[in-house]
């Protein structure tokens, strides 16, 4: 006599690791796990019928068939066989013992099968490249089976992540849009936006995996690779310092203290309405203030002398092994996917197996493409030489000027007496 489990997981859906473990923890030896198919729980009837089985552990009564009739069945087979039926949750073991307890269980039986059914659904729809249930994004509308762009819509976005684009700010951007198309919206809204796969012309499912181009995207993948390192970069800095339109905001530190210098403009008093104002970075703690145009300049003097020197130094090497591999194994997978449609036609794979098969392919190519796009640029020492100029600087705006040297320095350290040093993001 033994306590036997069992556990039932569609072919749709993911094996339960973690049902397995709350199964045998309670003591169930053996586990019969099905997976699509039910030749286990034809073993644990006739175990059930040989006497060998005292107790039975199961997750939930709909684990025993396809229909209510069938779970209902069952449930009396084993009933009359005089086996004591017990639940397994994450809080522990519920063993009905009378009508009061086995009611409600008996009731949740349709809602977990029309669940199953649903999720069924889903994976089919998930296989084929459909979006997920639910309505389509703002600035998309459903057309068929895909999501294309809405045309009242789709403009209100573009400007958000143009805007976006072009000043690093995630605030300034949720007003513009609420001044230039009054539509409102919170921060974390337009986060959400920033970050959601739908707007490259990805689709995300909830088990974790993404298609890449589904549908058309708002966004480049140059666009979306920049909205990246600009939410990356930006986490370091202070909130406001992060869509301040300083080019030195947030980035300048004290040597003496760690603290960041805060940028401080003069205005003129009353009755010298001529007179010019300036522009002051004053550290609170350490009481000193350093002219901002002057430590500009010798920052720009710096990312101009020792750029293209850190960049020949990087170890570029593995950066390119590593974009070769990841290059060999998306062709590799684009091979396998042209192969898949000859192998059904020959008879070799099911029309289920290739659609499994090809939804895997497609998962594991997005995965490699994400990995290929936060490499450096393979012309990364092109880009430094271009900034080694400094009159490319001086034509920039003070946004452009930020964009750069957010993308290249970690941090500027300056002390009292006004010497400067820059950290580049590659440095160790």
């Amino acid at each position: 006599m033994s306590v036997c489990g069992y556990l039932y997981t569609p072919s749709h859906a993911v094996l339960e690791d973690q049902g397995l473990v709350w199964l045998k923890a309670q003591g169930a030896d053996p586990v019969l796990h099905d997976w699509g198919s039910r030749a286990y729980l034809e073993d644990l009837f006739q175990r059930i019928r040989a006497g060998s089985v005292q107790e039975l552990l199961l997750l939930r009564l709909s684990d025993l068939g396809d229909r209510a009739d069938e779970i209902h069945e069952r449930l009396l087979q084993i009933q009359q066989a005089g086996i004591q039926l017990s639940l397994v949750t994450e809080s522990g073991v519920q063993t009905p013992a009378d009508a009061e307890t086995w009611i409600p269980l008996l009731a949740e039986i349709p809602h977990q099968l029309q669940s199953r059914r649903l999720c069924r659904s889903q994976a089919k729809n998930r296989l084929a490249g459909k979006p997920p249930p639910g309505p389509a994004p703002f600035g998309y509308r459903r057309e068929g089976d895909r999501y294309v762009p809405d045309r009242k819509q789709a403009g209100i976005v573009e400007d958000f992540f143009q805007h976006f684009l072009l000043y690093g700010s995630l605030r300034q951007a949720v007003r513009f849009i609420e001044e230039k198309h009054h539509k409102r919206i919170s921060v974390a809204t337009g986060r959400n936006w920033l970050l959601n796969p739908v707007y490259r012309g990805d689709l995300a499912y909830t088990d974790g995996t993404t298609l890449r181009d589904t549908h058309p995207a708002m966004l480049s993948r140059t666009e979306a690779a920049q909205i990246d390192r600009w939410l990356k970069r930006n986490q370091g800095i202070p909130r406001r310092s992060a869509s301040a339109p300083r080019s030195l905001a947030g980035l300048v530190k004290c040597c003496s203290c760690g603290s960041l210098l805060r940028i401080v403009q003069t205005t003129p008093r009353q009755g010298k309405k001529n007179s010019p104002s300036y522009l002051y970075l004053r550290c609170q703690t350490c009481r000193y203030s350093l002219n901002y145009s002057e430590v500009l300049q010798d920052v720009i003097q710096q990312v101009c002398e020792q750029l293209p020197q850190r960049t020949r130094q990087l170890d570029k090497d593995p950066f390119a092994l590593a974009r070769q591999r990841i290059q060999s194994q998306l062709q590799a997978n684009t091979d396998i996917l042209g192969q898949l449609e000859a192998l059904q036609c020959s008879g070799l794979m099911d029309e289920h197996s290739l659609a499994q098969r090809r939804y895997q392919l497609r998962a594991e190519n997005a995965l490699l493409a994400q990995k290929l796009e936060q490499l450096p640029p393979p012309n990364l020492p092109q880009i430094a030489q271009t900034l080694s100029i400094q009159p490319f600087w001086q034509d920039l705006t003070e946004t452009e000027r930020r964009a750069y040297l957010r993308e290249f320095l970690r941090s500027i350290e300056v002390d009292s007496s006004g010497d400067v040093r820059v950290v580049f993001v590659f440095d160790p």
